[in-house]
């Protein structure tokens, strides 16, 4: 019973792709690629926007920074992000829900929704202790974004008659 015990060990320790560690998941290369497309061009820091107005992330979560993912909290003052505990980590829970579900993110239409790939890759990151390497913040969170969305619905003005 030792014997086969410590085989059962040996085997889950050794075994590729079973044990995985923070410095196996690039958060810059890996995971932030996904996390900007789809979310940060509502959760980028503050900003002044084209008629200098400031516009501030939305629900105050900040995406664009390790900072800011790792302060950042929900509407019940939990964390949104929980190294080492993906079942405790909303941000990952959102995506998860059924796109029908007011509470899924990111919202149906507004961004990219993440691929089933992509959520696994992010749980195992938060489960091996969510290590961002060197990376701390984006220095232009909204360069590059495809995004229409808030902007120019916020400048819109709908007329019913």
């Amino acid at each position: 019973m030792q014997k086969t015990k410590l085989l059962l060990a040996i085997l889950t320790l050794t075994t590729p792709g079973v044990v995985l560690q923070a410095e196996d998941i690039d958060f810059a290369t890996q995971i932030y690629p996904f996390v900007k497309s789809g979310c940060v061009s509502c959760h980028s820091p503050p900003y002044a926007d084209e008629r200098g107005r400031t516009r501030r992330p939305k629900a105050d979560i900040v995406l664009a920074t390790k900072e800011g993912i790792l302060n950042s909290v929900d509407e019940d003052e939990e964390k949104i992000l929980v190294p080492g505990d993906p079942d405790a980590s909303r941000m990952l829970e959102v995506t998860k829900l059924p796109i029908y579900d007011d509470m899924h993110f990111p919202p149906e239409g507004k961004a990219p929704q993440w691929t089933d790939a992509e959520k696994e890759l992010f749980s195992k990151w938060i489960a091996a202790g969510a290590d961002f390497g060197d990376w701390t913040e984006d220095p232009a969170p909204r360069e590059g974004l495809e995004w229409d969305g808030v902007e120019k619905q916020a400048g819109t003005v709908e007329t019913f008659e």
